[in-house]
């Protein structure tokens, strides 16, 4: 079949002797990506769990000596280079041509993306070139009994959480925000990657040129969060807990339904139809903790949830739970 980048694609059909996990690594200001690095280690994680080898693809218009540096030492079996200048800036259809490219000479049983914006725009083209799928915003991934990737994330508004196989086409593909998934396997243990230079024939022109500019400021990376929610009385009230906020040197952050109210701005909200955080300590206040929020905030390292509700669910997970008034805390502040 011809796809929509022009790059002739014969769709996969599923080999049981190929057993590869591949991470689709991305180049962040002359990086490799955080995202991607955490990846590689979920990758490796379940490699060993399911008896898979590890892959990674990294296409950049740059190759630093730290990006060198950074894919030796992912852990990865090899990383495939793709590195030409006609990848700077982003173009979604040109990188897509070397991911397929790189696919089509590996068959990897799966693919993991980062959720960033390129990799949102690249993982569903390249889905749609091999007639597989894409989850989106994985909370949790696993290799089941049969080798299958178990994919989960939630559903119906946050409600529940969907647990989604793949059991025919391939690759599985799975998209996943920074900081969701804890790192179950955090050194390489010395083990040095094998870097292979590859190359693809890119299109003479493309009539697509939309660059993709990553947001000055990454509320994701903040080393301290405060979060509020629906237990905040009045807008006016939200300035006493910027305060609070700011004595900490963290960043202020919301529930939905704080957003649904107009008090806050959506790029402010935590949760599955907003940001996933991954603080060295986040700090809720007046939150219940409903499936949706829970799942932006898996990546927090340590949590101190204050709720006047005993019963309150995020009572239940955070390391420093505090049965009281949110006022009488941010008081103290």
């Amino acid at each position: 079949m011809e796809n929509i980048t022009g790059f002739a694609v014969t769709p996969y059909v599923k080999d049981a002797s190929e057993k590869i996990i591949m991470v689709l690594l991305q180049p962040r200001m002359g990086k490799v990506h955080p995202i991607s690095l955490e990846l590689a280690d979920t990758a490796r994680f379940l490699g060993s769990e399911g008896g898979f080898k590890t892959a990674g693809v990294f296409i950049s218009g740059e190759f630093t000596a730290t990006m060198h540096a950074q894919l030796s030492a992912c852990g990865l079996d090899e990383v495939f280079l793709y590195h030409d200048e006609r990848f700077s800036p982003f173009i979604p259809e040109l990188h897509t041509v070397a991911l397929l490219d790189c696919i089509q000479a590996t068959h990897p049983d799966t693919l993991l993306v980062g959720a960033t914006p390129e990799g949102r725009s690249i993982a569903p083209l390249a889905a749609v070139a091999l007639e597989t799928g894409v989850t989106a915003d994985c909370t949790e991934l696993a290799i089941d009994a049969n080798g299958l990737l178990v994919q989960t994330r939630p559903a119906f508004g946050g409600d529940l959480m969907a647990r989604i196989v793949t059991p025919t086409a391939r690759p599985q593909i799975a998209t996943v925000r920074y900081g969701v998934l804890r790192n179950k396997m955090k050194e390489a243990a010395g083990k040095t990657t094998r870097l292979t230079r590859s190359s693809v024939l890119l299109p003479a022109a493309h009539t697509y040129r939309k660059e993709l500019v990553a947001p000055s400021t990454d509320e994701k990376e903040a080393p301290y969060v405060l979060a509020i929610g629906g237990g905040v009385r009045s807008r006016e009230d939200i300035e006493l807990f910027t305060r609070m906020s700011e004595v900490i040197g963290g960043r202020l952050m919301c529930s939905r339904s704080l957003v649904e109210r107009g008090w806050m701005p959506q790029s402010l909200q935590i949760g599955i139809s907003g940001c996933c955080v991954a603080p060295r300590l986040l700090i809720v206040m007046g939150i219940s903790g409903s499936v949706q929020f829970m799942a932006g905030i898996q990546g927090a390292r340590k949590v101190c949830a204050v709720n006047a509700d005993p019963h309150a669910p995020i009572l239940r997970i955070a390391d420093v739970p505090l049965v009281c008034d949110l006022y009488n805390v941010a008081a103290l502040f």
